[in-house]
């Protein structure tokens, strides 16, 4: 299931997120998107507006989103 960042925010704050990874689609190798999930359920981080996944130019800018939503980051990989 796709997440606009309130949506994320709501059920980060209910348990219903758990995990996260910051990946980098197979078909575009200049931006980074978030899959947000339960661990058996993952969906992306989406743009509000326009419904598509969000873009990420750096790893520190979806560090700060993830951190939004309430996630702690401490390392990555």
């Amino acid at each position: 299931m796709n997440r606009t960042m309130a949506v994320a925010k709501h059920d980060f704050q209910i348990g219903y997120l758990t995990v996260f990874e910051i990946v980098r689609p197979f078909f575009e190798n200049s931006f980074w998107c978030i899959s947000l999930g339960t661990g058996l359920q993952q969906g992306m981080l989406c743009d509000a507006r326009t419904k598509e996944p969000r873009q990420f130019k750096t790893l520190d800018s979806a560090v700060k989103a993830l951190e939004a939503i309430g996630f702690e980051v401490n390392r990555l990989g």
